[in-house]
């Protein structure tokens, strides 16, 4: 990437800022909280416009009836949809797609600013989703209004789409994008998933995630004759004493990939929620509690899944449970790409070009849209960048600096005009 290059996208996007500044800030006052994914319509439409407004060839997709079967209950009847915008250079290959996903978590507590204000100050925009991440949707439709901006026109295809609900799994969102084929490698050369891993940072894969339920059933009695009874809640208590004898030693391996932060490059299992019971002088009949495991790249999730359902078989056969239930939630097992390729490269090249200093790499210690890209798209050339930071994800009084914004704008600009080619560079 020439230098001149790069001042002149530079330039632009300083240009407008402004510009990204009130976009993003009307962005975030669409409340798109999922659960239970309100506003999705409202919202795939303002990006939609601001695409076309740049010259893209605007698809507005409503996730079909049969392709949600994953929402969770309390977001039942509220209508999915993805958008799509393709801008053609001279030629529809080389193409590079940057997606996003629009849901964000409910706001939640402790916000000392509006949640859904959109305030800008103090060279900050606050609100949910800031960082994780409509800035990143945002920048990838100011990278290519940047480069138009600059008058830098392109030979392959620009492609940006937004999607819904990878904040509950991604399988109506960018899973639904991927096995409609709108997303694979027959169409697509590169692929940025433009989540918050901090804007000097290549992400190249995440750590493997198995969220599930576990049901025991046991026998009814009454709460003055326990011995009637077969108390499910006791034998959950065993399941959890037998993980920390049997499971939790190893999880203390220490990843050889550079997980993001430190403290998660080893594996964690967590038990998050448990009912059992209904009123204080009955032994219930059942009990179920659900866990979140996440698993480092040398891990796999039919090893993680082995491992339970062997404590839960033992549990059975020596009577301390009638039986069990299994009830899968999420089965993702880590994702990886390899960091000697050309999509890479660029990034590196650009990157150090913009923020002056080398890119780190690293991978995400939760899962991401970027899985459905690399496993059933079939892309190796599908990483994680965008100008959020990771650390703001989730959190009250989420923000990104607009020096962030446009940093990540900048980048991405720079990488698409790099490997899309420019009719300027022969």
């Amino acid at each position: 990437m020439e230098s001149a290059m790069i001042e002149r996208i530079r330039a632009s996007a300083e240009a407008l800022r402004p510009r990204m500044e009130a976009f993003l800030s009307d962005f975030l006052k669409i409340d798109t909280e999922n659960p239970p994914g309100r506003n999705y319509e409202k919202c795939v439409r303002f990006l939609g416009e601001k695409m076309r407004s740049l010259g893209c060839e605007v698809e507005y997709v409503e996730v079909p009836e049969e392709a949600l079967a994953s929402l969770p209950e309390e977001s039942k009847g509220f209508p999915r949809y993805i958008v799509v915008g393709t801008f053609k250079g001279t030629r529809e290959r080389p193409a590079i797609h940057f997606s996003g996903h629009y849901d964000v978590v409910p706001a939640g507590g402790g916000w000392t600013v509006d949640p859904y204000g959109g305030l800008i100050a103090d060279g900050k925009i606050f609100g949910r989703g800031a960082s994780d991440m409509k800035s990143g949707i945002a920048a990838q439709i100011f990278a290519l209004e940047t480069l138009q901006h600059a008058g830098i026109p392109l030979k392959g295809s620009f492609v940006s789409s937004a999607v819904p609900d990878e904040e509950t799994g991604g399988q109506p969102g960018m899973g639904y994008l991927v096995r409609s084929g709108r997303l694979t490698k027959e169409n697509t050369d590169y692929c940025i998933i433009t989540e918050p891993l901090d804007p000097d940072m290549i992400c190249l894969g995440h750590r493997g995630t198995l969220w599930f339920t576990l049901t025991f059933k046991g026998v009814q009695s009454h709460g003055s004759m326990p011995s009637e009874g077969l108390n499910p809640i006791e034998g959950m208590r065993a399941l959890l004493e037998r993980i920390d004898r049997r499971i939790r030693p190893q999880l203390e391996c220490v990843s050889a990939y550079p997980v993001s932060p430190e403290r998660s490059r080893k594996s964690t299992l967590c038990i998050t929620t448990i009912q059992a019971g209904s009123k204080v002088n009955t032994i219930p009949d059942t009990c179920s509690a659900s866990f979140d495991w996440r698993l480092i790249p040398e891990q796999s999730v039919e090893w993680a899944k082995g491992e339970i359902l062997s404590i839960c078989d033992d549990l059975v056969r020596e009577g301390v449970i009638l039986e069990y239930a299994y009830t899968p939630i999420i089965e993702a097992d880590p994702t990886m790409v390899d960091e000697d390729q050309p999509l890479v490269d660029a990034l590196k090249t650009c990157g150090k070009a913009v923020v002056g200093k080398e890119m780190g790499i690293n991978f995400s210690p939760g899962m991401d849209d970027q899985r459905f890209a690399v496993h059933e798209g079939g892309l190796g050339a599908a990483v994680v960048y965008g100008p959020g930071r990771l650390a703001l994800a989730h959190k009250s009084d989420e923000h990104i600096a607009v020096d962030d914004l446009v940093k990540g704008v900048e980048i991405m600009a720079a990488v698409a005009a790099e490997l899309l080619g420019t009719k300027e560079r022969q």
